[in-house]
């Protein structure tokens, strides 16, 4: 078949465009013709992997994004394809996945008001014209929290959703294979072997819960001081983060290591991962903790706590007070050993690229055939 990839960038970094590069791949090794339809791209994800680049004049994001979509449709219109599959900020595809939740649920989780910038504005209209009766055959959502926010704020009935979680690559996400390096860091970071280290990832502190993570880190620590905190991610307010373990007087047991391009190196070097996000629409990190082998506290606001279990996570609600999410810290401290690696590995074994793209190629396959015969 003739199937069509579509989303305004392709690159090696971000939750969408690492979908890209494990789909596109895996649909080439099925036997069929990919073509990643974008505005900008970077080397091919592999070999037969072909690229249609839409680049319209356009000042501003909000602009690119309006542009890039009329392009979309009017490309489409010249040029057949077996297959559209969009990959959001598009309104025309046959089949659209949905990876990073609506944007009103988004702006209501996280400023608790919807804004009204022009970029935020350009965004809901090219999602409500995604998301409107006969628009799309069908839609993939990557979670069940992300297929109530489409019932609710979109009303797409909830019998053409799909839910199809995000995949982890197993041979990347390996503790073993990373023990070196992670002995490395843990040295940089100037641990003692017997030092507890949790570790927080991701950027945007505020939305993923940073100052939780602190508050309750403060009060783990109390009873246990042996233990350090790690941090990785960017935020341009980082300042205040900084300010504020100093305020709990866990300067000294915390460590801001900016962003870096190892994150399987810091799961390796981990001993429990902390994400107490307000608002994820799935959480690529959860799941590549636990293919780590690294047990897991996060929220009920993140939609990968679908996929984990209480042998190997910690679920709170993101509103829970601090304490009770240093409880859950102290709990994980007394859960370590070898047998615990292997139940948090064993937790995504289901979610292996190849099994998670074989179910996607399926929901491809299955619209395609509905489409063919109408």
């Amino acid at each position: 078949m003739k199937i069509a990839l579509v989303h305004m960038r392709h690159a090696y970094a971000g939750g969408t465009e690492l979908f890209i590069n494990q789909l596109a791949p895996y649909l080439v090794n099925q036997g069929h013709e990919v073509t990643i339809i974008c505005r900008s791209h970077e080397a091919a994800p592999a070999p037969g992997v072909r690229f249609v680049a839409l680049k319209s004049f356009a000042i501003g994001k909000a602009m690119r994004m309006w542009r890039f979509a009329k392009a979309v449709e009017n490309h489409l219109r010249h040029h057949e394809y077996d297959l559209v599959y969009g990959l959001g900020k598009t309104w025309s595809h046959d089949l659209i996945r949905i990876g990073g939740g609506t944007h009103k649920s988004f702006q209501l989780s996280t400023y608790g008001k919807e804004k009204h910038r022009l970029k935020d504005i350009v965004t809901r209209r090219i999602e409500a014209k995604a998301l409107k009766p006969g628009a799309y055959r069908h839609v993939v959502a990557n979670s069940e929290k992300t297929k109530r926010e489409l019932v609710k704020d979109y009303q797409v009935p909830a019998d053409q959703i799909t839910v199809i979680h995000n995949a982890v690559d197993t041979s990347r996400f390996n503790r073993e294979q990373h023990r070196d390096a992670a002995g490395a860091l843990r040295e940089k970071l100037g641990l003692k072997s017997s030092t507890f280290l949790y570790l927080f990832l991701g950027s945007g502190y505020q939305r993923k819960g940073l100052d939780i993570a602190l508050k309750a880190f403060a009060s783990a620590l109390q009873p246990h001081p042996d233990s350090h905190l790690a941090i990785v991610g960017y935020d341009s307010n980082q300042g205040e983060y900084e300010a504020l373990a100093r305020s709990l007087n866990i300067e000294r047991h915390v460590s801001f290591l900016g962003g870096r391009r190892d994150p399987e190196v810091c799961y390796a070097a981990a001993d429990c991962y902390v994400l107490p996000t307000r608002y994820e629409p799935f959480g690529y990190s959860v799941i590549e903790a636990l293919a780590s082998g690294v047990p897991v506290i996060t929220s009920r606001q993140c939609g990968a706590s679908e996929v984990v279990h209480s042998e190997v996570a910690s679920v709170l609600d993101a509103e829970a007070p601090p304490e009770h999410w240093g409880e859950a810290m102290i709990h994980w401290q007394k859960q370590t050993g070898s047998r615990l690696h292997e139940r948090c590995c064993q937790q995504v074994e289901a979610l292996a690229v190849e099994q998670v793209m074989q179910r996607n190629t399926e929901a491809l396959l299955k619209v395609a055939l509905e489409k063919r015969g109408a």
